[in-house]
């Protein structure tokens, strides 16, 4: 905790020092780890860590299913429908640096006369990235990696490394959603996709969005007192801010003919909760 504040801290103080905040195009990971090589290193270290919380998702789901279909009187296997399906993953990250100045003046050239003066100038600019994955979830499944009744994922980074982003190596929520679904064929509220024919408008997709938000910000505030005027008598002088949003859309569907993508259907709503996650705009869909 004290190195993420101090981390935070130095971003703030070096993005005033420098009074340029929002002039430049920004980097996706934090001063001073933004040179390219760095950049990639981070992306590359997402990308392992959705794999591994997928795996380690779709491992669990499928070998609790199987341990309890062998104490079901039927011995039926509720998820058996998951070999069928695949998972599509949309990528967002997004960084805003902004910077205000704002200098003010009051002249007094006597007491009854008072003359005050300022101006404002402000600068915004945004680094914003974004990848679509495509995984069988057959090729997900790892037994091999995956122990039962075992929370630990291997396939993380041994010594917690996040290469600088907030999604790396955490729980991402997928098993729970996974074994939801699972549980309402086995309830009979949905049914098997496998046992279902192909009839318009059916829906067998399950979505999920996680986000990370950081906001860090830092102002500057001099001010200089003469005998009849002031310089910046009040208010911020200079302010600098950086917003840093790591987002993740993962779709779960039925796959297409030849098993690389989803279904027109899931594909849609693979779309849809991109836009309402604000990952696309209105003219993606033209």
């Amino acid at each position: 905790m004290t190195k993420r504040l101090a981390s935070v801290v130095t971003v703030a103080l070096a993005c005033i020092s420098q009074s340029s905040c929002g002039t430049y195009i920004p980097s996706q990971r934090d001063w001073p780890n933004g040179d390219s090589r760095l950049v990639s290193d981070m992306n590359t270290a997402l990308v392992r860590s959705v794999v591994c919380e997928l795996s380690y998702a779709v491992t669990i789901a499928v070998n609790n299913d199987l341990d309890l279909a062998k104490k079901r009187p039927s011995l039926k296997a509720y998820g058996s429908f998951l070999v069928d399906w695949g998972v599509e993953v949309a990528t967002d990250l997004k960084v805003t640096e902004n910077s205000t100045l704002a200098p003010g003046f009051s002249w007094t050239p006597d007491k009854a006369i008072s003359i005050t003066t300022g101006v404002s100038a402000e600068a915004v600019a945004t680094n914003e990235n974004k990848y679509n994955i495509f995984y069988p979830l057959s090729q997900l499944y790892r037994p091999d990696l995956f122990e039962k009744h075992n929370e630990t994922r291997p396939c993380r980074h041994p010594s917690g490394e996040k290469e600088g982003s907030p999604l790396v190596d955490i729980d991402l929520q997928i098993l729970p959603l996974l074994e939801s679904r699972i549980q309402i064929v086995q309830l009979g509220l949905a049914d098997d996709p496998k046992t279902l024919q192909e009839v318009m408008g059916v829906k067998n997709v399950l979505t999920q969005t996680v986000s990370i938000k950081e906001n860090v910000s830092g102002n500057v505030t001099p001010k200089w007192e003469f005998t009849t005027r002031n310089v910046n008598p009040s208010g911020t002088f200079l302010s600098a801010g950086r917003e840093r949003t790591h987002q993740l859309v993962f779709t779960f569907g039925p796959m297409a003919a030849g098993g690389r993508s989803l279904t027109p259907l899931a594909e849609q709503f693979h779309l849809n909760e991109q836009l309402k996650a604000g990952l696309r705009g209105s003219r993606d869909f033209q």
